[in-house]
């Protein structure tokens, strides 16, 4: 069966919400372990994933996707580090309470974001392919894997895993060679910009954008 490129960018879209779950250019932390660290990094990925993919295959609809979505953000996530490294400058310069409602924004902003993309799922399943040393990294390969056997399109998903803090942390994921990371960044600043370079800009940028999810387009 042949996949159109209509196709292949929903299921990429699919492995960011995925992928979201441990990171989206965030720190998703677990307990520390005395066992290999290739074999942590493994584990970590494949249980995480099943997780999200489980609430998948229970036909979630939207509201209780976005709540056990946000439960596991908040579980796994260092939201106020996140928001304050997407930010950069103008977090640093802006007030307390600049900060605390961006901060707030920033977790509905991903939340509804990403457990968008999930609803793409489709019995798409992970694939824990290989891991390997990249300097102080250690980077599960993965592919999600489409229903149809006879569909050849994968979507390779590299997740870069470190030690911080005594914990395995997972720090950033690579779909289809493009960093989630650098992709949530760029898309800040550009927003930063647009809004004259301030967080509360940036903050009410995102309330646009949370709106428009809300309302599907």
């Amino acid at each position: 069966m042949l996949v159109t490129f209509r196709n292949k960018a929903k299921r990429a879209g699919l492995a960011a919400g995925v992928a979201a779950a441990i990171t989206a250019g965030a720190i998703a932390v677990m307990p520390a372990r005395a066992a290999d660290p290739q074999s942590d990094a493994r584990s970590i990925v494949s249980s995480m994933a099943e997780a999200v993919l489980a609430t998948l295959r229970a036909g979630a609809d939207k509201p209780a996707r976005e709540a056990q979505f946000r439960e596991m953000y908040r579980r796994n996530f260092d939201n106020a580090g996140i928001a304050a490294w997407a930010a950069g400058r103008a977090y640093a310069a802006a007030s307390p309470a600049a900060r605390q409602d961006y901060v707030r924004t920033f977790e509905d902003y991903i939340v509804k974001a990403y457990a968008a993309q999930l609803s793409k799922y489709k019995g798409e399943r992970l694939r824990v392919d290989n891991v390997e040393r990249d300097g102080q990294y250690t980077v599960v390969i993965s592919n999600l894997v489409p229903p149809d056997p006879r569909d050849p399109h994968e979507i390779e998903m590299r997740w870069r895993l470190s030690n911080g803090a005594g914990r395995m942390v997972v720090s950033d994921v690579v779909i289809d060679k493009i960093s989630m990371a650098l992709t949530e960044k760029r898309a800040f600043t550009d927003w930063l910009h647009e809004k004259g370079g301030t967080l509360e800009g940036l903050t009410a940028k995102l309330k646009e954008k949370i709106a428009a999810i809300d309302r599907g387009s």
